[in-house]
């Protein structure tokens, strides 16, 4: 059964309930947070924040709420499987991780829903329409930028073979990542996939390339 919030308020949160922040742990044991994929998409989601920070622009002080929101993207999993990504943004704005400012409380729980499903043009526009949209300008911009970051993370670790990203080549308005892993094929065909939101926001593209299996 997915999580019932009923209206959208202002700051993201929902006009009829106060967030009750709680720690990431108690997080994790009451909804059930698979710890081994979390921390997987967290490590991934730091590498990439690191590399490609030259692109995004996202300041250090940013690097805390890029694995925090990764850590907690499913949240909504055990809740509501088919629609995770409602649940857990429901969940998270009713119980943001007490460990990040409460000012970016927002943030993680509009990255969990936009993780899952394509994000486009017409999609971002609709966000614009709910509680995301009466975010101040800048968290609006944070979350989506940070959400691009999380959704190329998760899908690193979408075979669960321990992928990880290998060398990365800048080359004018490209880069390059080498994808290493038994996974790597599986799981660089779906960063493919889930780079939408990347190539939405900026105009350097990124490639993914599974590691050749040659020794």
């Amino acid at each position: 059964m997915s999580s019932n919030f009923k209206s959208e308020g202002k700051n993201g949160f929902e006009n009829d309930t106060l967030p009750e922040p709680m720690s990431l742990e108690d997080l994790f044991h009451k909804y059930g947070i698979e710890r081994s994929h979390a921390d997987n998409v967290a490590r991934n989601a730091l590498e990439l924040f690191e590399i490609l920070a030259p692109i995004h622009g996202l300041g250090p002080e940013y690097r805390t709420l890029v694995e925090m929101a990764a850590l907690v993207h499913d949240t909504g999993v055990v809740t509501d499987l088919e629609n995770h990504h409602r649940a857990g943004r429901d969940i998270l704005l009713r119980h943001p991780p007490a460990e990040l400012p409460e000012r970016l409380w927002p943030v993680v729980a509009w990255t969990a829903f936009l993780h899952k499903k394509r994000v486009g043009k017409e999609k971002v526009a609709k966000l614009k329409g709910k509680a995301f949209g009466k975010m101040p300008e800048d968290l609006q911009d944070v979350t989506l930028k940070v959400a691009a970051l999380i959704r190329l993370a998760d899908a690193l670790d979408y075979s669960r073979m321990e992928s990880r990203l290998g060398e990365a080549t800048f080359k004018g308005r490209k880069v390059k990542f080498e994808i290493i892993g038994q996974g790597a094929e599986i799981d660089a065909e779906r960063m493919y996939k889930k780079g939408d939101l990347w190539s939405l926001l900026y105009d350097t593209e990124i490639e993914f390339k599974p590691q050749s299996k040659k020794s």
